[in-house]
């Protein structure tokens, strides 16, 4: 086996080619130049073999061709069966998720198997993702980034709490961020605005939906449009088949955002929704290690029960909160990291064998804390913050600059979720904290402080723009072609009743699944009921006859610890 620190380097080796091996604009490319509206396919240089990449051009602004051009980055991966079917658009989600790095990886060929191999899948970094120009660019290197944050809770996503606020003294010390925290909430913004102008105004959902319809102009014509969203990308499909109803061909909604929540309510109240089955995630994965026992769960004993599984893991947590407290800023460990990564490994029910490792090692760390130094929890502690680009925390970088390592994020979230965001009306920041505490009394008492790293789209009350173009409804048109909902019992962050209310709102235009079984989106943890639906609806345009629950057909914690392939993490 590996040594585990080099294969997950490794694997960010792979993201940082693939994001450095950029798909050249088209020659003589600038903002204002007339637009190339063809798709020039060629092999693209990384990735895994069999994909194509081009650039598309489409009008900044889809009402006014004064405000130029944005040049997006679009990958495709033919059809793998004949008879070819058609095109089949997907977005991984988001926002900030990138269509290119999604299909270049192994993910690619999971999506195309799962859907049949009769498409052609195609997916892009859409504007301000990625590579797609122009980029969402508020600094022109990290340690211009670091020195703006200078530690703060947005930018850190370190919140140290015990239990779930009951002790006063974390509750004063996170509302004692509020001031600093609404500052630079309006600062950032204003930073953004003006390092890029004239940018963020352009990448919301709705222009992003009109690009997918012109690029499928482009490629079958007249035809209808077929579509796979997943999680953010289930707003897209949304936005998409409200915007144009008759156009709407095989449309998958997948690990769905509520759309009400994403354009109709206050953001702040968006992170309640969040979180409504995060705990049941937990719950699962408590379950499951239990189950599997010692020999194949790190933390499980001989007896032991979900409750125990659960309660091992949160004493881990408030242990790491007392060292934390008892160190200082300096320790290396604490509350915030354990959860963080429990939080983030939720998303993927297969890697819970390692995550049982991992967590094991912290706690021999923290009953030894001069182990820190050699024990290979320290490893972890070396590496970014999650290592799931679903969880939007490997966001696109921008373009290196003439050194390498310095580079600053992108702000292509903040930018598309706030520019498609309700006005702010009268919401503010303290409105966010106090949801922040609100959702770890009532609804997750283990991950609510974890909200602290989703305060982006919570704080567009601060950002200062909104999409030139935004859909805010109807959700329930009547479609050309019914479509397909599926849903995760216990989802972490997409919960069930998303889907359920999503569906139920087009009525007999849209048929549900209830997947069994945990993770973000279906084909975090497969169903071979749910695959077969999605090829029956792709190839044949055949949906079930009413609204369906599909067991899972995926074992978790299967492999013993001794001959666990960490590689799993990566996949």
């Amino acid at each position: 086996m590996a040594p585990l620190n080099s294969i997950v380097l490794a694997f960010f080796s792979f993201l940082s080619a693939a994001q450095a091996s950029a798909i050249p604009l088209l020659n003589g490319y600038h903002r204002y130049s007339a637009r190339n509206n063809s798709l020039q396919w060629s092999d693209c240089s990384v990735g895994l073999p069999g994909r194509e990449c081009t650039r598309f051009e489409v009008p900044l602004d889809w009402h006014n061709d004064t405000a130029g051009k944005a040049s997006l980055a679009v990958i495709r991966y033919p059809a793998t069966k004949q008879p070819k079917l058609g095109t089949l658009f997907m977005n991984p989600g988001g926002p900030g998720g990138s269509g290119l790095q999604t299909v270049q990886g192994p993910d690619g060929d999971v999506i195309m198997e799962h859907a049949g191999g009769n498409y052609d899948l195609v997916s892009w970094d859409p504007r301000g993702v990625g590579q797609t120009v122009p980029r969402t660019a508020c600094f022109e290197t990290k340690a211009e980034e670091d020195a703006f944050w200078n530690g703060s809770i947005l930018k850190a996503f370190r919140l140290e709490v015990r239990g779930n606020f009951t002790s006063q003294t974390d509750l004063d010390a996170f509302y004692s961020k509020l001031n600093e925290s609404d500052t630079l909430a309006q600062r950032i913004g204003e930073q953004c605005v003006t390092h890029s102008p004239n940018t963020f105004q352009y990448i919301g959902t709705a222009a992003t939906v009109r690009d997918m319809v012109a690029m499928h102009d482009v490629l079958e014509g007249s035809e209808k449009i077929n579509f796979w969203g997943m999680s953010y990308g289930t707003v897209v499909g949304a936005y998409f088949v409200n915007m144009f109803p008759d156009r709407v061909g095989r449309v998958i909604l997948d690990g769905v955002v509520d759309p009400v929540y994403w354009a109709n309510r206050p953001a702040h109240e968006w992170l309640g929704n969040v979180f409504e089955s995060t705990e049941a995630a937990f719950d699962g994965f408590a379950k499951e290690c239990a189950n599997a026992g010692p020999s194949h769960c790190a933390i499980a004993e001989q007896n032991s029960t979900a409750s125990s599984v659960r309660q091992w893991t949160l004493d881990l947590i408030d242990s790491a909160y007392d060292y934390g407290q008892e160190i200082g800023p300096s320790a290396q460990l604490n509350s915030s990291l354990i959860r963080g990564l429990l939080f983030s490994q939720l998303y993927r029910p297969q890697n819970w064998t390692t995550l049982s490792q991992i967590l094991y090692e912290f706690k021999v760390a923290l009953d030894n804390p001069a182990s820190l130094n050699t024990t290979q929890a320290k490893r972890w502690l070396q590496l970014p913050d999650s290592i799931d680009p679903i969880d939007n925390k490997l966001r696109p970088r921008q373009e290196p600059t003439s050194d390498e390592t310095n580079l600053a994020y992108a702000y292509d979230y903040e930018g598309i979720a706030c520019g498609d965001a309700q006005d702010p009306g009268d919401a503010t920041t303290k409105d966010v904290f106090d949801i922040v505490v609100n959702v770890t009394h009532r609804i997750s008492p283990t991950f609510g402080p974890a909200g602290v790293e989703r305060l982006s789209r919570p704080l567009c009350h601060r950002w200062p723009v909104r999409a030139v173009e935004r859909y805010t409804g109807p959700w329930n048109k009547t479609l050309s072609n019914s479509i397909l909902v599926i849903g995760n019992e216990a989802d972490p962050v997409t919960p069930y009743l998303n889907a359920k209310s999503v569906a139920d709102a087009f009525g007999g235009s849209a048929v549900l699944i209830e997947q069994a079984g945990y993770g973000h989106v279906s084909r975090r943890m497969p169903s071979n009921c749910t695959i077969s639906a999605v090829q029956k609806y792709l190839i044949h345009n055949e949906l079930p006859k009413q609204d369906n629950f599909c067991e899972i057909s995926t074992k978790l914690f299967v492999e013993p610890l001794n001959a666990t392939s960490i590689s799993n993490t990566l996949q």
